[in-house]
């Protein structure tokens, strides 16, 4: 009762409407940090502490790790893959580029890695994503029910990572989601590493909410019966990308779908462009994230649009206030404070979480760049979005 007339005393009709709406896109900021932004952290920490239940057994698993003309890349990274602590596994590797030099490496490593399989793409196939009709060779070529997707780009941190994965396949589960990060010569681009680590957030927090709608085929493992039940990558052959998130989308329900976030489950992505690369990334995402079937695209916008508002609102309280009435000011700013405290806390530990070498602090800064990048990314997208085709759509 106390605080009800304390309002009730100290400020006008129009200024506790003022202060209402404040109130309102505030919450609004501070549940999407607290409440959804938080849960990649809380459930990573949760494993750790053993609050997880996961299986015990060991099935048998197909690594398929895609190569394109990147063999410096899969001679790199290879023996991470077959020097995994796992019991019965293969690794497929599969080539869509040139063909010798890779094969010669393979014949080499097969003396030492029985475990180790080759195919590769035919040259002339050009009528739909090559990618994609890797990705099905390989899955075709895979010996056991669990296969999962990586790229030559890509190392395990640990090897433990294939472990780690497969141990979330308990009863019913048939997708198994992994954090990937990027590593480079030089880091990347501030608003790149905030970019990932935000686009890293919405969809694992949904997953781990029970809503999930996309992976990223850098880390991710499916049981190969989902496959072919789903016809493949058939529903979107004509796209050159989308094998990961546009696929995943149409496979994952709320109850097949478990997300790993461990320090042993990372895979790091070495990209020797780290900012060009970003780039194409984040182009390609906008593209295909219009096609994903998902609520999260409402429920982020919201947060999104939340955010835009909250600022100017604030000016325009604390500018009222120091006209009018210093009490709003004292109340704007002390929630002012308390948002940005729990963003940056809850920000810094989600970036130790997905390995995105960001400060926290930083947060408020990217929150005046972010919709200035998408709209510029927007623009970017729809000039090139003929790119996103494979060449018979473009002809």
């Amino acid at each position: 009762m106390f605080i009800y007339y304390f309002f009730l005393e100290n400020f006008t009709p129009v200024e506790l409407w003022g202060l209402a709406l404040f109130t309102f896109i505030w919450l609004i900021q501070i549940s999407f940090y607290i409440v959804i932004f938080a849960k990649p952290n809380r459930y990573a920490r949760k494993g750790e502490k053993g609050k997880i239940w996961y299986s015990a057994a060991k099935p048998n698993v197909s690594v398929i790790v895609y190569c394109n003309d990147n063999f410096v890349d899969i001679e790199r990274n290879v023996i991470s893959f077959l020097e995994q602590d796992y019991p019965n596994f293969e690794v497929v590797i599969v080539n869509d580029g040139s063909d010798n030099d890779l094969k010669d490496m393979v014949t080499l490593l097969k003396e030492r890695y029985s475990n180790l399989s080759y195919t590769y793409v035919p040259e002339e196939a050009h009528s739909l994503s090559r990618k994609k009709l890797a990705l099905t060779v390989g899955i075709k070529a895979a010996k056991y029910d669990i296969v999962g997707f990586t790229d030559a780009f890509c190392r395990p941190t640990s090897k433990k990572w294939l472990a780690s994965m497969i141990r979330n396949f308990i009863t019913d589960i048939d997708i198994v989601i992994g954090n990937s990060f990027e590593k480079g010569e030089e880091r990347a681009k501030w608003s790149f590493r905030f970019y990932r680590l935000f686009f890293k957030l919405k969809f694992f927090s949904y997953a781990i909410m029970r809503r999930p709608y996309m992976g990223e085929g850098t880390n991710m493992f499916i049981n190969k019966e989902l496959f072919f039940k789903n016809r493949g990558f058939s529903n979107n052959l004509s796209i050159q990308y989308g094998e990961d998130d546009i696929f995943a989308n149409e496979i994952m329900r709320r109850e097949n779908c478990r997300v790993e976030l461990s320090k042993d489950a990372a895979i790091e992505n070495t990209l020797y462009d780290i900012n060009g690369d970003m780039r194409e990334m984040r182009l390609r995402r906008s593209f295909t994230d219009k096609i994903l079937k998902t609520s999260a695209h409402f429920v982020f916008k919201l947060e999104q649009i939340s955010c835009i508002l909250f600022y100017p609102l604030f000016i325009t309280m604390v500018i009222w206030g120091a006209t009018d009435n210093p009490l709003i000011t004292i109340f704007v700013s002390a929630m002012f404070v308390l948002r940005y405290i729990s963003q940056s806390t809850v920000i810094r530990k989600a970036s130790k979480t997905f390995n995105c070498d960001i400060n926290g602090f930083d947060t408020m800064f990217y929150d005046f760049v972010r919709p200035i990048e998408n709209i510029r990314f927007a623009i970017l997208g729809k000039n090139s979005s003929h790119k996103n085709y494979t060449w018979r759509i473009r002809r």
